[in-house]
């Protein structure tokens, strides 16, 4: 991986990730959540449910629910059964951004209900967001907080493609924007997200649109925060949108190796999220291929974690020192775990595999230790049991990417 961190890009351009990017109406930034449903798309009798099935359920369930918006990935799910035998599952995974509130807690568990019985399925996971999570939807709106002494924080910028009046911004025009406006802001590197937005307009029409969801990893300055809105400001100018929604979460911590203690060792274990960005250039020429990754992912880290992981395809962007834009096909691995010793050590055993085999400088891992786990259409709680369902529901591989070097390290993490 190219200085560390080399791939935080989410492209998932050679991923069939969908990102719903649809219109959110504007409400205070501290109401909204996050939410993420899972859903296993393997049936019991040896079948699964088709695409066409499940846009199907997301049309007549999900969005009349949640007419907004919503964000739908295509994943594909891994985990060792208990006979040891390495399972994949396709699997959906929509995110929302909604307001916290006992009758959306009740739209959810509508959500998960009418899944388990018209597929036969046994649960849906649920992942909450909502510590140090805050949504906003143009410039100006003060999201960030400028912390004296910068820290690590995490913002997702959301580009809809579909332009007024008719046309589409196209991948070209997107590429160059991409080019000439963010990463000459962001030199050190940044994940775009191949996406499809949905949502259902006053007539309560469908309305699909292709979108591009971008991922930063910045420092929590006055200078970032005004950069972010110059790239709104932009974009919304060239291309006649009306608004771009950003989503920042200012509570994670950030590593670039082994041995960094990303994670708090609680003396009651809670599940965090660990994301791993495993880039896949090879110094001196050549690429991890997918034939070797995928061994690495099923000798190496199922094998740690063998209820359950996520990995996201992806690529990654930045500008070395000489202006030049490189871009690197990655993979990144989400894990939900305890927050143990134990679980720390394995993380750091992957981390030094990785580097080893691959001859990488480094492996970037990115961990939230505020969210909410759910394994049914209960109330969620923030110190669930880990259970091998994990693995069935919850674990999609999805498309994504990501790029940030290594040089990044000079900002305090956030602990």
């Amino acid at each position: 991986m190219k200085n560390g961190l080399s791939k935080f890009r989410t492209a998932a351009i050679t991923a069939t990730l969908s990102i719903a990017i649809a219109v959110i109406p504007k409400a205070e930034a501290s109401t909204l959540i996050q939410k993420e449903l899972f859903f296993g798309r393997n049936i019991a009798n040896g079948e699964q449910v088709s695409e066409e099935e499940f846009q199907a359920f997301v049309d007549s369930v999900i969005t009349p629910l949640f007419p907004e918006g919503l964000t739908v990935f295509d994943s594909e799910g891994q985990f060792l059964s208990s006979t040891g035998t390495l399972i994949e599952e396709p699997s959906k995974v929509v995110t929302l951004f909604v307001e916290d509130t006992a009758e959306t807690e009740a739209e959810i568990n509508q959500i998960v209900t009418a899944y388990t019985k018209q597929f036969d399925q046994e649960s849906v996971l649920q992942t909450t967001n909502e510590d140090e999570l805050k949504v906003g939807f143009g410039t100006g709106e003060n999201l960030i907080d400028n912390d004296s002494v910068p820290e690590f924080i995490q913002a997702d910028l959301f580009f809809g493609r579909n332009i007024p009046d008719g046309g589409e911004v196209s991948e070209a025009q997107f590429e160059t924007f991409l080019d000439e406006v963010i990463t000459p802001r962001f030199p050190a590197g940044l994940t775009v997200f191949e996406a499809e937005g949905q949502f259902q307009d006053s007539t309560g029409t469908i309305i699909e649109e292709q979108s591009k969801v971008v991922r930063l990893l910045l420092g929590d300055t006055v200078e970032n925060e005004a950069a972010i809105d110059e790239i709104i400001n932009a974009y919304i100018q060239r291309f006649n949108q009306e608004s771009i929604l950003l989503a920042v979460n200012e509570d994670i911590a950030v590593g670039f190796g082994a041995g960094e203690n990303a994670i708090d060792n609680d003396p009651i274990p809670e599940l965090i999220q660990t994301d791993l960005f495993f880039g896949r250039n090879i110094p001196g020429g050549g690429e991890v291929s997918e034939a070797q990754f995928q061994a690495f992912l099923d000798e190496v880290i199922t094998a740690r974690f063998p209820a359950g992981l996520t990995v996201f395809e992806a690529d990654g962007q930045f500008q070395d020192s000489t202006g030049t834009i490189i871009e690197e096909r990655s993979k990144v691995v989400r894990l939900l775990l305890d927050d143990t010793v134990e679980s720390e050590a394995a993380i750091d055993e992957i981390i030094t595999a990785y580097t080893q085999r691959f001859n990488q400088e480094s492996v970037l891992i990115v961990v939230d230790e505020d969210i909410e786990v759910a394994f049914d259409a209960e109330s969620p709680t923030d110190v669930p049991e880990p259970g091998a369902e994990l693995g069935l529901l919850a674990i999609a591989l999805l498309g994504t990417g990501t790029l940030l070097k290594n040089r990044t390290h000079t900002l305090s993490l956030k602990r």
